[in-house]
């Protein structure tokens, strides 16, 4: 789940956004690492845990099972957004993911974020309240560009 591959943006010579993403099965830990995973992630965070236990557990089932590359997370610093920095970060994505010849998910909490995936020819596949929180879980399927 803390592996994969990262794209990042420098903006002279400075970390500007990031770009992260796993292919699957790798995107989840083995179901028999879960309870010893939970227990220590979640463990200093005391009453929140069932909640995040039910997040985890969720984001985990309604991972698809088809191969995909798992986008997540992507980010800008609040100084460079507005910049396109993030539709470069994303171009790069789907250029990797036409010549890998594989779908992509994500998923967001985010409702501004829909509008911008669709533009990169995710569609919302899933939207699900989680933990209180609208998430929508968006897939693009293997295609050319």
């Amino acid at each position: 789940m803390f592996s994969g591959h990262s794209f990042v943006a420098l903006l002279d010579g400075e970390l500007k956004g990031f770009l992260h993403f796993t292919a699957s099965p790798q995107c989840l830990p083995p179901a028999e690492q879960m309870p010893a995973l939970t227990e220590r992630l979640f463990e200093p965070l005391g009453d929140s845990v069932p909640r995040l236990v039910d997040w985890f557990s969720t984001w985990s089932r309604l991972d698809p099972e088809a191969r995909h590359l798992h986008l997540g997370p992507i980010a800008v610093a609040p100084t460079a957004q507005g910049q396109g920095i993030g539709t470069a970060l994303m171009d790069r994505f789907i250029d990797h993911l036409v010549r890998q010849r594989s779908a992509g998910y994500l998923k967001t909490d985010r409702p501004e974020n829909v509008d911008f995936y669709k533009k990169f020819g995710f569609s919302v596949k899933r939207e699900v309240q989680l933990i209180g929180i609208p998430t929508w879980y968006m897939w693009r399927g293997a295609k050319d560009r």
